[in-house]
């Protein structure tokens, strides 16, 4: 029997679900000294760039989006789809020989326009379980073709590729993948390919820093144990590392001359969020596998899909892959990816986000003479880091609560971290802001960053 107490009815909301919900990266132990009574915040509705708590404070959401607000909150144009498809099919599974019209559709309409040759989509739930399925899939095609040692995937120091058991393997930050036990296997991680990461120009030096030391790492493990190797476009974590421009191209050859399968991770990168429909697509690099979630359905509704090339999908043409997903193709999640992508293609998201680059840049630059700690800002799109040298505070972390509180008083939810001495704020709003909604969200974060 329970015996804990239970709420007075009187009980705050905050309190409530504090008690009951599981929050990620919130200490409200530490809120509640700092702030008091000040958290959680409430956020009850958004509109286009923009969210509104309970006290009906608008807040640029700049980041608590986690790279999924494409087209802004609030599209009645995707309401009324999702509406429609519930009346019409709610949820049926893609099992036994069972299809829906609504997922060939979107299957369609992906494959005219994704970084992968003669695509085979399946459909996931989140980025995690894209990239679990595509590490799956690597291993079995190699399998399949006589090569089962084929296990192991590389991927980069500093990339984020999920939270499940094999994705935090994948993942090259400590952070996000200790304390839980031992990972998945096989999984090793070699140089990124980023420019100087306080510099202010592309350093080819470190693209041929990397490639060497990967070549190096896939002859030291030996080519026929390799499956995979995995990367994002551009990786965020830290701060956002646009890699030098050849570095796709000789990753890709890298790739082709040993056998190994190339899995792009368009996560956060995909959809418009760099200003090109794709991360790859600045590269001009085609994956054997791709990765996506996140503004596939611009966070409607939760939805993440894979895909693999028609090469690579030949080994599962007349034994297919034994893998289940319960939601994969979800009818309601597949109609508010086609009313997202309907809106991107309508108003032009894609080249909005390039052209407010510029104005993102500008902003960032002129607040970087202002606030004497930043060191760094990146650019590319309308997804931006700016750098902060923290190594004289006393308390780090405090620091980070306080520039988030600091960043909210004044109408701004960024995404604020820190790696060492350095603090990251990660700007990436909505690709509907205009020019005042980025000058504006920007003074807030400068703002706030001032205070510390």
């Amino acid at each position: 029997m329970d015996t804990r107490p239970v709420p007075a009815a009187s009980t705050s909301l905050g309190e409530r679900a504090k008690r009951h919900v599981r929050h990620f990266l919130a200490d409200f132990a530490a809120l509640e000294r700092e702030y008091p009574a000040g958290y959680p915040k409430m956020i009850v509705r958004g509109e286009g760039a923009y969210v509104f708590d309970a006290d009906d404070h608008r807040l640029l959401d700049a980041g608590s989006h986690l790279g999924a607000c494409q087209i802004g909150h609030g599209r009645r144009e995707v309401a009324d789809r999702i509406a429609e498809q519930v009346r019409q099919l709610e949820f049926i599974a893609l099992d036994a020989g069972v299809s829906h019209p609504y997922v060939v559709e979107l299957a369609e309409r992906l494959a005219a326009i994704v970084a992968c040759d003669d695509p085979v989509f399946s459909f996931t739930n989140s980025g995690s379980e894209s990239n679990e399925l595509a590490f799956k899939i690597a291993r079995t095609y190699h399998a399949r073709r006589g090569e089962p040692s084929r296990t192991k995937v590389i991927s980069r120091l500093g990339s984020y590729h999920g939270s499940s058991i094999a994705a935090s393997a994948a993942t090259g930050v400590d952070a996000f993948k200790t304390g839980f036990g031992p990972l998945a296997p096989d999984f090793l991680h070699t140089t990124p390919p980023t420019r100087s990461p306080f510099g202010h120009r592309e350093e080819t030096a470190t693209a041929e820093l990397s490639l060497a030391d990967l070549e190096a790492m896939i002859e030291r493990e030996g080519p026929e144990t390799v499956a995979a190797i995995i990367a994002e476009p551009i990786a965020i974590p830290g701060a956002v590392k646009i890699p030098h421009s050849g570095y796709f191209a000789r990753l890709r050859k890298l790739c082709d001359a040993h056998g190994i399968l190339l899995i792009i991770d368009e996560v956060v990168c995909g959809f418009g969020r760099t200003g090109r429909m794709f991360g790859a697509d600045h590269f001009d690099v085609r994956g054997d596998i791709v990765t996506y979630a996140k503004g596939l359905t611009s966070g409607y509704i939760p939805m993440g899909a894979v895909a693999v090339s028609g090469r690579v999908n030949e080994v599962f043409l007349k034994t297919p892959l034994l893998h289940l997903n319960t939601y994969a193709g979800h009818p309601v999640a597949c109609a508010s990816a086609l009313a997202a992508l309907d809106i991107m293609e309508a108003e032009n998201l894609v080249d909005h986000a390039a052209v407010m680059e510029q104005v993102l840049r500008d902003e960032l630059n002129r607040m970087s003479q202002s606030v004497q700690r930043v060191r760094d800002i990146s650019v590319i799109g309308l997804l931006s880091s700016v750098i902060s040298d923290i190594s004289d505070v006393e308390d780090p972390d405090a620091t980070i609560r306080k520039v988030r509180k600091d960043a909210y008083d004044a109408g701004l939810l960024v995404r604020i971290a820190r790696d060492g001495t350095n603090m990251s704020a990660h700007f990436y709003p909505a690709l509907v802001v205009g020019q005042r909604d980025i000058e504006d969200g920007v003074r807030g974060l400068e703002t706030a960053l001032r205070q510390v």
